[in-house]
């Protein structure tokens, strides 16, 4: 049996490297590459004047950033991801959001700008509330430049400010959670007075052993469910830090 063993080992040695030179081929002719005329070879590089190569797409405009976020210092001032609301688009930013209105796409109208360290500023929409996802460590509850100097002031969560009138959103409340929130998910409410469930993606890894993730799911900054009431909770804003 050893003897036996060691032929399959020896058969397995040889065998290996053939397999892996016959499948080269294969996988290299499975690569495409552009061509020398493809529009996107030596495109010119840029900050806003880079060169631009689209195929059945039209660029309709160009918007820049705010003035208040107009940096080039890192993710300072990045923008980061997008919502849609009505005629509106609430675009996220390290530094905080912008509201645009986007009733002509040919040329959007700057309605607001919030200027509120939240890195990543991951934006969701749901009728006159916004939430905004917070996980950077220079994030106060405040909203104050120049990052945190007491633990107690740091903002790790989700931001929801009230913008029912969009030329001047409110905060509303600052919910605090484990580790914050990189990103999150709005599911829709299956029906109208349903609360609103918010789906938190948090950093770090998940726990290896299964069991024990599903009990700290709620406190190991994994994933965390935000249950709201837009009615009720909309109506009693909070001191920015409560809760």
């Amino acid at each position: 049996m050893p003897n036996a063993r060691r032929a399959l080992a020896l058969a397995a040695t040889l065998l290996l490297p053939s397999l892996v030179l016959t499948a080269l081929p294969t996988l290299a002719s499975a690569q495409t590459y552009p061509s020398k005329t493809d529009p996107r070879n030596n495109l010119k590089p840029g900050k806003t004047d880079a060169g631009v190569a689209a195929k059945h797409m039209r660029l309709v405009s160009n918007t820049p950033k705010p003035a208040g976020f107009d940096s080039t210092r890192g993710l300072t001032f990045v923008n980061s991801d997008l919502a849609f609301g009505d005629k509106y688009v609430y675009q996220g930013n390290f530094a905080g959001f912008t509201i645009w209105d986007v009733s002509n796409p040919g040329k959007p109208t700057l309605v607001s700008s919030v200027q509120c360290i939240t890195s990543q500023g991951d934006p969701s929409i749901y009728g006159n509330l916004l939430f905004i996802s917070a996980e950077g460590g220079g994030n106060r509850n405040d909203c104050a430049k120049g990052g945190v100097q007491d633990p107690k002031d740091h903002m790790a969560g989700v931001r929801i400010y009230d913008v029912a009138d969009p030329a001047h959103p409110r905060l509303v409340k600052n919910v605090q959670t484990c580790k914050g929130s990189h990103t999150h998910t709005l599911p829709p409410p299956r029906k109208k007075r349903h609360p609103l469930h918010l789906c938190l993606r948090e950093p770090g890894r998940a726990p290896r052993d299964r069991g024990r993730r599903l009990q700290r799911r709620g406190r190991s900054g994994r994933r965390e469910q935000l249950a709201l009431s837009p009615g009720r909770d909309q109506g009693r804003p909070a001191r920015a830090g409560e809760g």
